[in-house]
């Protein structure tokens, strides 16, 4: 199935371009695709998936033409 993955700047997936539409099979999850791209640094349980403009759970499923946004939210200051 095809899925759209897009995701900010600050964010670095490596090979894969924000909007990329990728193949992906059947009945995978949102935490699927973000282990397929690699995102399984410490930062991963902060990640939010937003399928289709939804804020979703990373456990998910996705379906095939689905857009899935990866949004890690950004926190600091002092």
């Amino acid at each position: 199935m095809k899925i759209t993955v897009e995701y900010i700047g600050f964010l670095k997936v490596e090979g894969v371009k924000s909007g990329s539409v990728l193949e992906f099979p059947d009945g995978i999850s949102a935490a699927g695709i973000l282990d397929s791209l690699g995102l399984t640094g410490p930062y991963r349980k902060y990640i939010v998936p937003i399928v289709n403009n939804e804020r979703s759970l990373q456990e998910r499923m996705l379906k095939d033409g689905d857009r899935l946004f990866i949004y890690l939210p950004v926190g600091g200051g002092g």
